[in-house]
C-alpha cells in the first residue's frame, strides 16, 4: 500500500513539471473554489465570461499566461 502511494505522488509531482499537468491541477483546486482558470489563449474566453466575477492575469514561471475569474 505504500509503495502505490509513493508512486502515486510522484506521479502527480511529475505531471506539475507539463503544462497539460498544472491545468489539470489548476483546474481542480478551481472547481472546489467555485473559480475558473485558463492560460494562454483560453483567458480570452475566461474574461469574457467573467461578467460577475473576479478576474485576475498572471504570468507562469515558464512564461505562459495563466488567468482567473472567481464567481463572487
Amino acid at each position: 500500500m505504500k509503495r502505490v502511494t509513493i508512486l502515486s505522488i510522484c506521479y502527480m509531482l511529475s505531471a506539475c513539471s507539463s503544462m497539460a499537468g498544472k491545468q489539470l491541477l489548476g483546474n481542480a483546486a478551481a472547481d472546489l473554489a467555485n473559480t475558473k482558470i485558463g492560460y494562454g489563449k483560453q483567458c480570452f474566453a475566461v474574461k469574457s465570461q467573467c461578467v460577475q466575477g473576479q478576474y485576475e492575469a498572471w504570468h507562469t514561471s515558464d512564461g505562459v499566461e495563466g488567468c482567473s475569474c472567481k464567481q463572487l
